[in-house]
Parts: C-alpha cells; sequence; structure tokens
C-alpha cells in the first residue's frame, strides 16, 4: 500500500513538473507581426505577442512623429482589449524613411523627438516603439547620412528611453 502512494505521489510531481515546464517554454517566446498601414488584413493576435506597426516617420520639421494611417494604428491597438497579452509598438522608420540622420544630430531636435515618442505611445495606448532606422551612417537608401550617425543614434535611444 505504502508503495502505491509513494508511485502515485511520484506520478503527481511528475505531471506537475510536466506541466510548469511546458508554462516556462511558453512564457518565453515572442512572436512578432509587423503589420502595415496599408493593408486591411487583420492579424489574428491569438498567435502573436508582439504587433509593430509600420510605420511612423520622422516628421518634416525633424521634431516629431508623422504616422501613417492614424485609424488603421487604433483598429489595430484595439486587437488587446480581445487580448490582453498583445503588445503593440509603432515602428518608426523603414527602408528609405530618412530624416533620422538630422534629427538625431541636433539635441534639440533629438529631444523633441523623443518627447513625441512618448506623446505617441500615451496617446494611442502604444507598448513602445521600434526604431528601424536603415541604416546608420548609410545613404544606401537614398537617405542622408553621416559618420556621426553610430553615436547619434546611441544619443537618440537615451533619449527616447
Amino acid at each position: 500500500m505504502k508503495t502505491k502512494h509513494l508511485l502515485f505521489l511520484c506520478i503527481v510531481l511528475f505531471f506537475a513538473a510536466c506541466k510548469q515546464e511546458k508554462q516556462n517554454n511558453s512564457a518565453e517566446k515572442i512572436v512578432v507581426a509587423y503589420v502595415t498601414s496599408w493593408s486591411d488584413v487583420m492579424p489574428d493576435a491569438t498567435y502573436l505577442t508582439h504587433i509593430n506597426y509600420a510605420f511612423g516617420h520622422v516628421n518634416e520639421e525633424f521634431d516629431g512623429v508623422r504616422i501613417d494611417n492614424e485609424e488603421r494604428l487604433k483598429q489595430i491597438v484595439a486587437l488587446k482589449k480581445h487580448a490582453p497579452h498583445l503588445k503593440v509598438l509603432l515602428s518608426i522608420g523603414g527602408w528609405g524613411s530618412g530624416r533620422f540622420s538630422e534629427m538625431a544630430a541636433d539635441e534639440i531636435l533629438r529631444r523633441s523627438f523623443a518627447g513625441d515618442c512618448q506623446r505617441v505611445v500615451s496617446e494611442f495606448e502604444l507598448d513602445g516603439i521600434d526604431i528601424d532606422w536603415e541604416y546608420p551612417t548609410s545613404s544606401m537608401a537614398n537617405i542622408s547620412a553621416s559618420p556621426d550617425d553610430t553615436s547619434n543614434y546611441t544619443l537618440l535611444m537615451r533619449d527616447i528611453r
């Protein structure tokens, strides 16, 4: 009888450990989707942990954020009502999206841009900002670039943080 109880206890502990391991593994997985401003396809948030909304840009004054299709961004954020685990971020930049080099090089513009990032996060109830500057120090995407972009990028990240 004692052996049966011990065996039963071992089985219970084994399945409890398996369940805990499964929970730990699934909690570590991150599934990110880029969702574009120009599409009307709605992602199934059941399968996602994060959505990066594409795109926002450095505005023409170099001191703030311009968002492509704000109404679509609001629709994407609304997915969080049915999927509270979901995190939505605005991806600022993308191939050919410029003005980063000029903005990041100027302390006043950089701080103003960072402040506007905070405004956008609050106003649209976002979980963060994704900076998609392609690429600091490179003009391959037909955008301006400077050898100082690397250090200015670091300052930009500091100010946004």
